[in-house]
């Protein structure tokens, strides 16, 4: 696969931000974020039996593209400024966030039909900028490459910076610009309501200037055959998650499931244990973290587009036997540790430096136990998928598959839901000479089919061009 950039602009705000909202100061939990760049790759065919004009040409799509973009970064204006990294703060002068356009050399059904054999790491290429190119004050807080296959079909990724987004506020990101894009092929091009009064989590959780969370993510891209780390996707089926809830049931009599979410993870951590820390003669601890959404979770509830970081890591840590994890003890153990992040949760926004320091202390605590001589990380997950990208319509339909892409951060996994909102996709890092073990695990390969992507309703439907 080759990949060409076409051209690179700025797409500044179609409003110019007040003065009064130029100085954007960052939360306690936006300061103790990853230093990183967080992917979000969409994929949509091409439909021949609209007009190029409805269906979007390449230099038609990409224009459109950046009129609502611009429209819809008038309420989104952190997204377009820049990181003092020493002010702890974003100037939002409307510096502009970044638009790549670039035109790729095979078909979209040659990406996506390769379904287990995908090298992920392909697919940074159709990024805008490095995963590890943040907090400098020359990187953009947002940056869009629009990459055009050969067929017509097109993937619109995303790189929204970890430094004052999160994952949700990515989600409601793309949501809004979808909505302004599909508005504007309609003939629309009113002003839609505001919502930049949902920017303003550094008031709810002032900072203090803590170090961010460094993972050694480089500045450039890498080449792909140096990668020690490589992320494949595992896609669980509704079926294999059926059984892996019945599986994971502490009492067989009891009619209560574990969740769908607590379920896939557990099964996922045990292996990953199992690979690396069962050890007869000297059993290691091991810990596992969950990031916990605070919106609606908190009393009074964070709306669901409270924008900026607002997660809380929720642990489970424990000792291995000589054989492992147990399956069910370790469902338990997360199950509990997301159970007692959530009263947590409740706490947050009413004891006042009492609630910041508990969000301090869930972040040093995690540091120091990784970082522990002997600890093992059995897996740091995300869970995505409940966020609405399939959703995502900027007026040529919605996307046929959504996708991370390589992220090399040793057993960081990130869980998307498929197509169908009954499956699930986990892009999972790993050691590359781990990596053919870890598929070995009796679990991963009774549950899941590395990559398998639900496709064929699509490639039979004789109107669609990939």
């Amino acid at each position: 696969m080759k990949v060409d950039i076409l051209s690179r602009e700025l797409i500044t705000p179609y409003t110019s931000t007040p003065p009064s909202l130029r100085d954007y100061r960052i939360s306690l939990v936006d300061e103790l974020s990853p230093t990183m760049n967080t992917p979000t790759i969409l994929y949509y065919p091409f439909d021949i039996h609209t007009s190029s004009e409805e269906n979007g040409n390449s230099n038609s799509r990409c224009n459109h593209l950046k009129k609502s973009l611009s429209k819809v970064l008038t309420r989104f204006y952190p997204l377009a400024g820049r990181y003092l990294k020493d002010a702890c703060m974003v100037d939002c002068s409307d510096q502009g966030a970044e638009f790549v356009e670039a035109k790729v050399d095979i078909r979209l059904d040659d990406l996506i039909s390769q379904g287990k054999d995908l090298k992920v790491e392909l697919l940074n290429f159709l990024l805008p900028c490095p995963i590890g190119a943040v907090d400098e004050v020359t990187d953009p807080l947002l940056a869009v490459q629009v990459s055009t296959f050969a067929c017509g079909g097109y993937a619109i990724a995303l790189m929204t910076s970890h430094r004052i987004a999160d994952m949700s506020t990515a989600s409601t990101f793309i949501s809004e610009w979808g909505i302004d894009s599909k508005l504007l092929s309609e003939g629309i091009n009113e002003d839609r309501f505001s919502i930049s009064s949902s920017w303003n989590s550094g008031l709810l959780f002032p900072g203090k200037t803590f170090s961010a969370l460094h993972l050694g993510l480089s500045r450039s891209k890498e080449n792909i055959k140096d990668h020690k780390i490589i992320t494949k996707n595992f896609f669980f089926d509704k079926s294999a998650i059926s059984r892996i809830r019945e599986k994971a049931k502490v009492d067989s009599s009891s009619e209560k499931l574990p969740t769908r979410v607590q379920s896939v993870v557990a099964i996922i951590g045990k292996a990953i244990i199992d690979l690396h820390v069962a050890n007869p003669v000297n059993p290691r601890e091991f810990l596992i973290t969950q990031a916990l959404n605070m919106r609606e979770r908190t009393n009074p509830p964070l709306p669901k587009n409270q924008c900026g970081n607002l997660y809380l890591p929720a642990s489970a840590q424990s000792v291995a036997s000589e054989r492992g994890v147990e399956f069910r003890s370790l469902v338990d153990l997360l199950s509990n540790s997301v159970k007692r992040g959530i009263e947590k949760c409740k706490i947050l926004l009413s004891t006042g430096d009492e609630g910041q320091m508990m969000i301090a202390n869930c972040f040093h605590d995690l540091k120091n136990t990784v970082s522990k001589p002997g600890n093992f990380c059995g897996g740091s997950f995300s869970d995505l998928s409940k966020f609405s990208f399939y959703e995502a319509d900027f007026g040529w339909g919605k996307p046929i598959w959504v996708s991370m892409a390589n992220v090399p951060v040793s057993h960081g996994c990130f869980l998307l839901a498929d197509k169908s909102g009954e499956g699930m996709e986990a892009w999972i890092g790993m050691n590359v000479n781990d990596m053919s073990k870890f598929e070995n695990d009796r679990n991963i390969m009774e549950f899941t089919t590395r990559g398998k992507l639900k496709i064929d309703e699509f490639s039979s439907r004789s109107h669609i061009r990939y």
